[in-house]
């Protein structure tokens, strides 16, 4: 694995050079780091994986607002590398940048994976924008706290995630080893936490993006979890929700995976999706 700055965006691409290429956008809270199973599961395959404005070594870049902003600034990537034959794969936030990305991209895309996100969730109270705006206000103010070590943040960002899966912990140490920084005993994520709580509302208030794909005729398949932030937690995208994405993309094909909105990413279902041929 490689990691440089590319269109202005610290970039980690495995298999550089190879054919075809993954474009793999990650979520709200995350880096490029949370595709390295991935990408290890796809031997000949070049991964390109941006840290998206406001995370991880971008996380003092400044784009437009919105997924739009994230959006130029990935297409402007993509650009400088001269991809084509590209698959977008999008998780949680990923997946609903995922669509206006792919749009960008036009006849250079082969294919959209989309997981746990993209479909626009069923309608609550949760999904109104003050609300939003103030359960991720708290996420951010306890991402932003100063912690002991990695394990620490570990615990309490992710443990109830993996209370079914110790063997992911090693995988999660990755992650939360290249989303902080500073000294031991002082450590500090390397986040926007305005940013991140703009990119939450926007993708769970704002315009549907599922739609723009209806002028690309390549495969959108949407995978979604069957439990949301653990195990114990209801799904995040409904069976409800997921008929109105059909709805609004007739030919999008879908499966509902046996994990939660973290686990999936290490299901070999999605390793299999992404692999299929168009």
């Amino acid at each position: 694995m490689t990691r440089s700055e590319i269109a202005g965006l610290t970039c980690a691409q495995w298999s550089p050079g190879e054919r075809p290429t993954v474009l793999a956008l990650h979520g709200l809270t995350s880096t490029s780091e949370v595709w390295r199973a991935l990408a290890e599961a796809l031997p000949g395959t070049r991964v390109v994986a941006p840290d998206l404005p406001g995370r991880g070594g971008s996380a003092d870049v400044r784009v437009g607002p919105g997924l739009a902003g994230h959006a130029a600034a990935v297409v402007r990537l993509v650009n400088e590398l001269d991809l084509d034959e590209v698959t977008v794969v999008g998780h949680s936030m990923g997946a609903f940048l995922g669509p206006l990305v792919a749009a960008g991209l036009g006849r250079r895309v082969r294919r959209v994976v989309l997981l746990d996100g993209g479909v626009a969730p069923e309608p609550s109270l949760l999904v109104r924008r003050p609300v939003v705006r103030a359960l991720f206000g708290l996420q951010v103010r306890q991402l932003s706290r100063r912690w002991r070590d990695v394990e620490s943040f570990v615990r309490a960002t992710n443990g109830n995630a993996i209370a079914n899966r110790a063997d992911l912990r090693p995988r999660l140490f990755e992650w939360a080893s290249y989303l902080l920084d500073g000294p031991e005993g002082n450590l500090r994520a390397r986040i926007d936490g305005g940013r991140l709580v703009a990119d939450a509302v926007d993708c769970l208030t704002g315009e549907a993006m599922l739609p723009l794909l209806s002028a690309l005729d390549v495969p959108v398949h949407v995978m979604v979890a069957s439990n949301g932030k653990d195990d114990n937690a209801g799904p995040f995208l409904s069976d409800r929700a997921m008929a109105t994405g059909k709805a609004q993309l007739p030919r999008m094909t879908s499966a509902r995976l046996s994990a939660n909105h973290l686990t999936m990413l290490f299901d070999p279902a999605v390793i299999a999706a992404i692999k299929t041929r168009p």
